[in-house]
């Protein structure tokens, strides 16, 4: 019952977060966050900048740019755009971090069917990638930008593949159990 009161929280405040243009609101909740996540505070921090970091430095530099050469205010914007996305990303990963999404999620069967399908997907994929690396660590004394830069489009590259193979049994076996209705 908590996993889906949080669940229920964590979508209302979600709602609530995107439509209100507040600065101060925005930072009141990002503290009430800071102060519900405790001792986690600095680690779920770390994970959100370094998340955010590289969007939200394109799209802020980028209106900067815009608004200087058409003259206009953009500090405000910039900043209620940043807090926001910080807001959101942190809460999505306390969310994450709190609740077991499956049994959040458990008031519908076919929920929880689909996240446990994605889920060992996402171990999978997560394990096989960790295999990528120790590969290219085991082949590569130091690697070079060539090597990190085919390093990644093969990965990219196998895994694109794979999806798509992954996503027709996937498809198949959903099907076969009724998901699919024709």
């Amino acid at each position: 019952m908590k996993d889906k009161l949080i669940l229920a929280f964590y979508i209302t405040s979600i709602i609530l977060l995107t439509t209100v243009h507040n600065i101060y609101f925005l930072l009141s909740f990002l503290i009430f966050l800071f102060v519900l996540s405790n001792k986690d505070t600095f680690n779920i921090l770390k994970k959100t900048v370094i998340s955010v970091i590289a969007f939200n430095s394109v799209v802020s530099i980028s209106y900067i740019i815009l608004s200087i050469i058409r003259n206009t205010g953009w500090l405000e914007y910039i900043t209620l755009l940043n807090l926001r996305v910080i807001t959101i990303t942190f809460m999505t990963f306390l969310f994450i971090n709190r609740v077991n999404i499956i049994k959040a999620f458990s008031f519908s069967k076919t929920a929880q069917y689909l996240l446990t399908i994605s889920y060992s997907q996402i171990l999978r994929y997560r394990k096989t990638f960790e295999e990528f690396k120790y590969s290219l660590k085991s082949r590569t004394v130091k690697p070079e930008i060539k090597d990190m830069y085919n390093f990644t489009s093969a990965v990219f590259l196998y895994f694109l593949n794979k999806s798509f193979r992954d996503s027709k049994e996937i498809s198949q076996a959903m099907k076969s159990r009724g998901f699919f209705i024709e």
